[in-house]
């Protein structure tokens, strides 16, 4: 891992992304494509050092209040960068994971869905566990996944499922999609 001092932090369309690169080892990962134009290894984490102040100076400037959307690799600095700027103000948060981390923050997120919205997404592939870890090798089973989304939807806090990606030949089977499907019931 290491840090940088970045210019910006939310995107045009709210989206913050406070890290480049990634450690899930995720097989189908389009993110290493030279079109992102990374100058370090995936692997090694290019954190933005400064992304809470550039966050609060973001906030700061909206004329009127959306949901702040977070890029997939929710890291416990995403989590720093919640605690500060998301609970003393009325702006909304969607967190899209593969990680059971995101738990740590369920108190956080209590407090801004009381205020505005907070909304975690988590992306399942297969229901089948011994794939899901060679499919993603580095992440939270699909199991421990819906386990962590029943326990922010018992807090109250709205959840989403992702069923991505759908890979040819690999999770395309039905008994893997309703095996999912039947987990979001």
């Amino acid at each position: 891992m290491h840090f940088v001092e970045a210019k910006g932090i939310l995107s045009s369309n709210n989206g913050m992304n406070i890290y480049r690169g990634c450690t899930h080892g995720c097989i189908y990962c389009d993110s290493r494509s030279n079109c992102y134009g990374f100058t370090h290894e995936f692997e090694d984490i290019e954190v933005k050092a400064n992304a809470p102040q550039l966050l609060e100076k973001a906030l700061k400037s909206k004329r009127k209040k959306c949901m702040i959307g977070t890029a997939a690799r929710f890291k416990p600095i995403a989590g720093t960068a919640l605690s500060r700027q998301f609970q003393d103000c009325e702006y909304s948060v969607a967190i899209q994971t593969k990680s059971t981390r995101i738990l740590r923050y369920i108190d956080i997120l209590k407090s801004i869905n009381a205020k505005a919205k907070a909304v975690v997404q988590m992306t399942m592939t297969t229901y089948d566990e011994t794939l899901c870890k060679i499919l993603e090798p580095n992440v939270s089973t699909t199991h421990e996944r819906f386990e962590a989304l029943m326990q922010f939807k018992k807090a109250g806090i709205p959840t989403v499922v992702w069923l991505t990606p759908i890979l040819p030949f690999i999770n395309d089977t039905k008994e893997n999609i309703n095996g999912i499907l039947d987990y979001c019931m």
